[in-house]
């Protein structure tokens, strides 16, 4: 009888606390609006770090994520501006009495911000110009002011979430602060490289090979110096990052190195005929001589369902895809909870974009550029060193 007793206990106190996670970490939610005699429907979804919230209308859905502090509430979309005529439908959601986006509409199978389709729709030109809350202007690349911060020139907006870094010839500059590691103008400086919220460049003041690094830390500003044992050649490379070390291969002494920037610590990982290759998400062999001519590793996998695409970029809950138009590609973005719905984003100039959750960064010419669904595309800063050193670096974190 006690053993019964103690049994319908533990299962009561299982069953108890599954609820309690399900209220406190709640998957979804689904509910109900009625937008001006139409039936739209709502999912929420928290995660860790953001909301997915997906509207679903008579035929179309739209997704949108959120990374924003919503305090774990549900149903935060409090209101919906819809739009339809015989061609076109849109949405608008207002989370929590705020826009985290521009209007969505659809357009041939494809989502587009009203942004790209202004001036080819009046009716829905007209309809925008009478909501409140938006404002065109907010997603125009019209700074509220410039600083400039030795060579680079920095515009100032409002709702850039980001810091910024970006390397110079004698450091870098962290948003607007100078960071000095050499006394003397470094021009090619690819013996370093950004990861987490850290810097490292090798100590290139040293004539033909050198012992340390410098790192320097992006949130404090602290420098501090790794150590080798042995010497190291400038005539080295970064063969890429994985799982937050950085794997440099020393194309002199025919060592491979493993840098450890948390833990402070470099080892060599190379034996004596092999060193370590990654490609397609498995560690393989790769032998020194081939080393020898710089063999970058392959984080590429292509999906089957984009083969139609040039090339695919996997970011966390996205997709993103590039496909050729003339000498620039046209991206398009799908969110992982609903890979049936294309985004277009905007035609970029370069396949080699930063993501970071919603927002998007590339360098072009002199210009590095930020996007965001929030408030579209924006120039952060101007550098004439960009179009004419591609060792300069920059780093969002």
């Amino acid at each position: 009888m006690k053993k019964t007793k103690v049994y319908i206990l533990i299962l009561v106190i299982i069953v108890l606390s599954l609820i309690c996670r399900s209220i406190l970490t709640f998957d979804s939610i689904n509910y109900k609006l009625n937008i001006d005699g139409n039936k739209i429907r709502v999912k929420e979804l928290v995660n860790k770090d953001n909301y997915y919230i997906e509207i679903k209308t008579d035929k179309n859905t739209y997704p949108f994520r959120i990374y924003d502090n919503l305090d774990n509430k549900r149903k935060v979309v409090k209101d919906i501006y819809y739009y339809k005529d015989k061609n076109t439908e849109c949405v608008l959601p207002i989370i929590n009495d705020k826009l985290y986006s521009d209007m969505l509409c659809i357009k041939e199978d494809i989502l587009y911000n009203y942004n790209d389709l202004e001036g080819e729709i009046i009716s829905l030109d007209k309809y925008i110009s009478s909501i409140e809350k938006y404002n065109i202007k907010s997603f125009n690349n019209e700074p509220k002011g410039t600083k400039n911060i030795g060579t680079v020139k920095y515009n100032i907006y409002d709702n850039i979430k980001h810091n910024s870094a970006i390397t110079t010839y004698k450091g870098l500059i962290i948003n607007d602060i100078q960071i000095k590691l050499f006394e003397k103008d470094i021009y090619n400086n690819k013996l370093s490289a950004f990861i987490n919220n850290y810097y490292i460049i090798a100590d290139y003041e040293k004539t033909y090979s050198f012992k340390n690094f410098y790192i320097v830390n992006l949130n404090t500003k602290k420098i501090t110096i790794l150590e080798n044992k042995n010497y190291i050649s400038y005539d080295s490379y970064i063969q890429g990052i994985v799982d937050d070390k950085i794997y440099l291969y020393d194309k002199d002494n025919e060592n491979q190195y493993e840098i450890d920037i948390e833990k402070n610590k470099i080892e060599v990982v190379s034996s004596d005929n092999y060193v370590k290759y990654y490609a397609n998400k498995k560690w393989e062999k790769l032998n020194k001589t081939k080393a020898n001519k710089e063999i970058y590793f392959d984080y590429e996998t292509l999906d089957n369902n984009f083969s139609t695409y040039d090339y695919v970029e996997e970011i966390e809950n996205y997709y993103y895809l590039f496909k050729k138009d003339g000498i620039s590609y046209r991206l398009y973005r799908i969110d992982k909870n609903n890979i049936d719905v294309y985004k277009y984003i905007l035609n970029v100039p370069t396949s080699n974009i930063y993501f970071k959750d919603n927002y998007l960064y590339y360098v072009y010419k002199t210009k590095l550029y930020y996007y965001s669904d929030e408030v579209g595309l924006k120039t952060i800063l101007e550098n004439s060193e960009l179009e004419f050193n591609d060792t300069i670096k920059y780093h969002i974190y």
